[in-house]
């Protein structure tokens, strides 16, 4: 069995590292990172690869990705080193900074060891947010990837984003995020989880199937990543910041601003069953709002 992906870890020239253990070749997980095709099934709205040292590649985000908006966005660079079924290395410029991206494939009985460090930051305060985005946002690919070469191969995706204030300091937040009880207050009529990455949560509903799957991202109070993992697989990726209690009329000044995304996968376009975040995010506001008073 693998053992649990490594977190986050920050490097002191701010590079951003994670590890994830994937049920696949060494060989499936290299199409996936450089053929087009397979770029367009998990990561990308479109890609385009000339795959040498010194060759370009340019990828394309839209609506299907974690780009939300109607307005396409794209990021461009070239390989620098390439080993197949093992290694990559490529340039990419980021806000006028060149940045330097790596992918180590390391075989293992259960699959492929995945190591993705992007490094190349630099470290004045004003490249913080930047960092920070690009970081978390390659933690959640991570996943996707891992979801689909696991459970999802052949199938189409799409990504849903919402947002909601909430009038309650993020640490009740995260809490109502990652515990069973938790979640019963506002996401599932049962619920179990394990507060810690890797821990399994387990979802159930009136009218639909019991959801299982794991918390592959526990950022105690600031991200959270949960997988659902039936036969049309789909993770769940939720941010908490500090809001502004004028947005959302928090008596005691404490405010968290929360952003989630849900990216899915189904058989074909028309089999997509999009979860009611709208209806379930207010639940989760009133519940918090009635824990404050009580």
């Amino acid at each position: 069995m693998f053992e649990e992906p490594r977190g986050l870890s920050l490097e002191p020239n701010r590079s951003s590292r994670h590890a994830i253990g994937i049920r696949a070749g060494p060989g499936d997980v290299y199409r996936a990172l450089t053929d087009p095709g397979e770029l367009g099934r998990w990561f990308v709205a479109e890609a385009s690869v000339d795959l040498r040292p010194g060759g370009a590649y340019r990828w394309v985000f839209g609506d299907a990705t974690g780009s939300p908006g109607a307005a396409a966005q794209a990021a461009a660079g070239e390989f620098v080193t390439i080993a197949e079924n093992e290694l990559l290395r490529m340039r990419t410029v980021i806000d006028g900074v060149e940045t330097e991206l790596e992918c180590r494939l390391d075989a293992r009985p259960e699959g492929t060891l995945l190591t993705l460090t992007h490094g190349g930051f630099p470290g004045e305060e004003e490249w913080d947010e930047t960092f920070r985005a690009v970081d978390r946002s390659w933690e959640v690919e991570l996943y996707v990837l891992k979801i689909y070469l696991e459970r999802a191969r052949g199938m189409v995706r799409q990504a849903r984003f919402h947002q909601a204030g909430v009038a309650a300091p993020r640490e009740s937040v995260f809490r109502s995020l990652t515990t069973g009880e938790g979640l019963q207050r506002w996401l599932a009529v049962r619920a179990s989880a394990e507060a810690r990455p890797g821990g399994e949560v387990v979802l159930e509903w009136n009218d639909r199937s019991v959801s299982r799957g794991h918390l592959a991202v526990c950022d105690p109070d600031v991200f959270v990543v949960m997988t659902w993992e039936g036969d049309r697989p789909s993770l769940v990726a939720i941010a908490l910041s500090i809001g502004n209690e004028d947005d959302v009329g928090s008596d005691d000044g404490e405010t968290t601003d929360l952003r989630l995304e849900h990216r899915l996968f189904a058989p074909d376009p028309e089999s997509f069953r999009p979860f009611d975040w709208a209806a379930a995010l207010g639940r989760l506001v009133e519940s918090m709002q009635v824990g404050s008073k009580a």
